[in-house]
């Protein structure tokens, strides 16, 4: 398939099948990123690279970071990316992060991209490709990775023109991590929810101050998600009465789009799991795909939650915090902004910093394989409270305590020093 080709099967999809477009259409803008494509083809400019950024261009209009297209790099399965990011405050963008580029450094603050401001690359866009209209919650990435330059002034006040590089994305994912602060204070450093037993672990590590601490700290800035079983057990010293689990949840269940494409696709997925699934969940796999078979061209059919609904887990009573606090920005997602959503419920609890990403509205992805070179992934199904228009897409859970973002947190932990003060 060519480019053109591809575009339009993914602009179909996200008309057709993708689960958030009826609140989302508003912001859908094809042909701007149609006629950008036609002339790169015409000008000989377009290769999967560039064809993939700007897909991705593409998508971030929508505002849902459940959307991604990407290119397919056996030497760099997980993406690329520009081995630093960025945070923007009052039209000026400084470094957060430095991971591979070893060029820049947190505080700096990068003057031009692609020898254009940030300002006029907003204003020459003319779409907002940022993923968000609010300046502390944009997404730079796909920006730095098409720029190819930028200048650098260093916290050393010494301006630097910089050739941007292109870095494999790490997977190895940080470690769980905690400390006492003073006599009475445990800070948990919550990157990710991905293993259940890495959870266990760290409660176990931290049993004593666990019991004895009046204050627990949960960072959860940067969490990006995981496995929704492995913040159970944080859960028990979150409230400090026994509450069922499923009472923490509001209306328990989804609306899915059954299009003949979406059951397709899934189906598709389920036999490639298949391969690798042991007896029972191979029989299981064989249950579904024989229910979307049933279901393929019903479009949305809202389902209950059952499991959930007859779950007797019973969390929290344990510990004797007096309060704990929860830190959140915008790089909380998924799993993490679940918990998040959760914790928000218990008298105990109070959150500090910035709303979350807004994941949660939209899930259970579609992912479609364009001749082994690019992959688009979509969500086809939403929560009730999305369909009703009372999701947090496009502006995340609200904090208790709002902080806005400044670029003294380049440098100092705002947030945390908030918290111990309370």
């Amino acid at each position: 398939m060519n480019y053109e080709q591809i575009f339009r099967d993914v602009v179909d999809a996200v008309i057709q099948d993708y689960a958030g477009f009826a609140e989302k259409e508003s912001l859908h803008d094809p042909l701007f990123f149609y006629t950008a494509l036609q002339a790169a083809v015409k000008g000989g400019q377009a290769d999967d690279r560039f064809f993939a950024q700007l897909m991705g261009q593409y998508l971030a209009v929508m505002q849902d970071a459940n959307l991604s297209f990407l290119r397919i790099d056996r030497r760099n399965p997980a993406g690329e990316t520009a081995g630093f990011s960025v945070r923007s405050h009052k039209g000026k963008l400084y470094v957060v992060f430095a991971g591979q580029e070893k060029r820049v450094r947190p505080g700096d603050q990068i003057l031009t991209l692609g020898k254009l401001p940030p300002a006029l690359y907003r204003q020459r866009m003319g779409r907002n490709i940022l993923g968000d209209e609010v300046e502390e919650r944009e997404d730079w990435g796909l920006v730095l990775q098409a720029a190819g330059t930028c200048l650098v002034k260093h916290r050393s006040g010494i301006d630097e023109n910089l050739l941007l590089g292109s870095y494999p994305v790490k997977r190895k994912l940080p470690a769980l991590s905690g400390r006492k602060i003073g006599t009475d204070t445990l800070y948990l450093n919550l990157p990710h929810f991905a293993r259940p037993e890495e959870v266990a672990r760290l409660l176990t590590s931290k049993k004593k101050s666990l019991e004895q601490c009046s204050r627990l700290i949960l960072d959860l800035r940067l969490c990006a998600g995981g496995d929704e079983e492995a913040f159970i057990p944080l859960l028990d010293y979150v409230f400090p009465e026994p509450v069922p689990l499923a009472s923490l949840y509001d209306e328990p269940g989804l609306y899915t789009n059954y299009t003949e494409n979406n059951c397709r696709r899934k189906g598709q997925m389920l036999e490639i799991w298949k391969e690798s699934a042991g007896e029972e969940m191979a029989a299981a796999l064989q249950a579904l795909s024989a229910e979307l078979r049933e279901k393929s061209g019903s479009g949305f059919i809202w389902e209950a939650d059952e499991e959930m609904a007859e779950d007797d887990t019973v969390v929290g009573g344990r510990g004797s915090f007096k309060k704990v606090i929860l830190l959140t920005d915008v790089s909380c997602g998924y799993a993490g902004e679940t918990f998040v959503s959760l914790c928000r419920k218990s008298s105990r609890a109070e959150v500090i910093g910035r709303p979350t990403r807004g994941t949660i509205d939209y899930c259970n992805p579609v992912s479609v394989n364009f001749d082994n070179r690019f992959v688009f992934t979509y969500p086809m199904s939403k929560t009730r409270a999305a369909a009703k228009g009372r999701g947090v897409s496009g502006r995340g859970i609200q904090p208790d305590i709002y902080i806005p973002w400044s670029e003294e947190e380049c440098l100092e932990d705002r947030l945390l020093q908030e918290a111990l003060a309370r």
